[in-house]
């Protein structure tokens, strides 16, 4: 299960990295298009929804990495097996609030969904695509985090 994963991630995380470079294309197409004053419609909320994804995309490869920002104030002060029971706690705490947002992610994607809610503009652009990549962004962070525990807990 660890290797699936972990191909899952790698390949969610390499194509959030040539999504980034798309949308660096499209931040350069929209400066170029409005400097010769011919501004294409829609481009923008292209290049923010992508940004967006790519957060969500590359959360559980990091996770999986163990290379999130982390403060260790307190835990490189302590014991090692008093730092192995906060890692627990800080995991069960993380797997509980990722719950919550995977919940109340997936009620906003089905609601865009249903409701064929979009962003106004010259160009609407339907949100639900974009809320569903966020979910499944977030349920493989979940999974990650899960698995991480597990690990963590075995040994």
């Amino acid at each position: 299960m660890k290797s699936i994963l972990s191909r899952i991630n790698h390949f969610v995380a390499t194509l959030g990295g040539l999504l980034m470079s798309i949308v660096v294309v499209l931040f350069l197409a929209n400066i170029i298009s409005r400097e010769i004053n011919r501004p294409i419609q829609g481009l923008l909320q292209l290049a923010v929804f992508a940004t967006i994804i790519v957060v969500y995309m590359g959360l559980a490869y990091c996770e999986e990495k163990d290379e999130h920002i982390k403060i260790e104030i307190v835990a490189s002060r302590v014991s090692p097996l008093i730092k192995g029971n906060m890692k627990i706690i800080v995991k069960i705490i993380e797997i509980s609030i990722l719950s919550i947002c995977v919940y109340a992610v997936s009620l906003d994607a089905y609601s865009a969904y249903i409701t064929k809610a979009s962003i106004t503009g010259t160009v609407p652009m339907i949100l639900w695509p974009v809320k569903s990549v966020i979910l499944a962004g977030l349920f493989l962070f979940w999974f990650q985090i899960l698995l991480n525990l597990i690990r963590f807990i075995k040994k």
